[in-house]
């Protein structure tokens, strides 16, 4: 008769927990927004912006391609103020007059075009952007480069080795603890990979506090590193809720947070401080570490669930 009231207590606590869980999720949908895409909006791509020269040069004007070719760069060491001008027929293009001794970042919609069309590895397009500088014409010539994209197939296979790990070990382990230190020792792995992924993208805007960023980076994270590592935490120490709380932020990296990086696997851009190959070793833990997580999780709970054996009338 006494596992009934510990089966009711950790019914109680996976309850609270869930409620804690769906709460929260509603509360961050703002957070969670720029979450689609790395910090400051930047994403990985097919393709990045290479500045080429700038025609005719003037002396103490530098503009560079910069955040992987997600921007431009423009330093202006001129007397004269520097006018980014408008598409043709466009009045209100929102781009930047840059004053003496400024500088100024912006996306230009003449290499977002460029790189919206569909090219084979190898392949370059050329673009313009011109300048007013003072009373002269200036013009920025660049191109857009595809370079050849990484074996999607073989960082796939890592995904999936990363979720098959601690899936095999939940399965083989639960009711072990071996099993347990196994969970809690891949829930927190897949944390840190999100973590380290979430700041490494969060240091490469130039002109955006780090804080701010990692925040808009991290979106639903927010919950789940903090879930994961509760979890983890009272699996360590034997409680009923750990495996479920890890179970349920292995779910949440798996189904929400990771899938929105996937195409780091496969796009030969990634905006990362760290380089492209760390990054999507990092995305394949997430993402596949969170399947192998959850499907832990569930093992643990499943064999932690024994039945409450009925006393016989006398």
């Amino acid at each position: 008769m006494g596992a009934r009231p510990v089966l009711c207590a950790a019914s109680a606590a996976v309850l609270r927990a869930g409620v804690l869980a769906a709460v929260v999720a509603l509360l961050l949908p703002a957070a969670a927004a720029p979450a689609l895409a790395h910090a400051g909006g930047l994403t990985s791509a097919p393709s990045e912006a290479r500045v080429l020269a700038v025609e005719p040069p003037v002396p103490g004007l530098d503009v560079q391609a910069v955040e992987f070719g997600a921007r431009l760069r423009l330093v202006n060491g001129t007397a004269v103020a520097v006018v980014v001008e408008p598409l043709p027929g466009s009045a209100l293009s929102g781009l930047p007059t840059v004053a003496p001794g400024e500088r100024a970042w912006w996306s230009d919609p003449r290499i977002t075009a460029a790189a919206a069309r569909d090219r084979p590895a190898g392949d370059r397009l050329g673009w313009a952007v011109p300048l007013q500088v003072g009373d002269e014409t200036v013009t920025i010539h660049g191109e857009q480069y595809w370079p050849p994209p990484p074996p999607a197939g073989l960082w796939w296979s890592v995904a999936l080795a990363a979720l098959a790990g601690p899936a095999l070990a939940g399965v083989l382990g639960a009711g072990r603890r071996w099993g347990a230190v196994g969970l809690a020792v891949s829930a927190g792995v897949v944390a840190v990979a999100h973590l380290l992924h979430v700041v490494g993208s969060a240091l490469v805007p130039e002109d955006r506090g780090f804080a701010a960023m990692l925040l808009s980076a991290a979106g639903y994270a927010l919950l789940g590193w903090p879930l994961a590592a509760a979890g983890a935490w009272l699996t360590l120490r034997g409680r009923p809720a750990g495996p479920l709380l890890c179970c349920a932020a292995g779910g949440l990296f798996a189904i929400v947070i990771a899938p929105v990086d996937a195409f780091t696997l496969s796009d030969a851009v990634v905006p990362f401080a760290w380089g492209a190959t760390f990054d999507r070793v990092l995305v394949a833990a997430a993402l596949g570490g969170g399947f192998g997580v959850a499907a832990a999780g569930v093992a643990v709970l499943r064999r932690t669930r024994r039945p409450v054996r009925r006393g016989s009338s006398p």
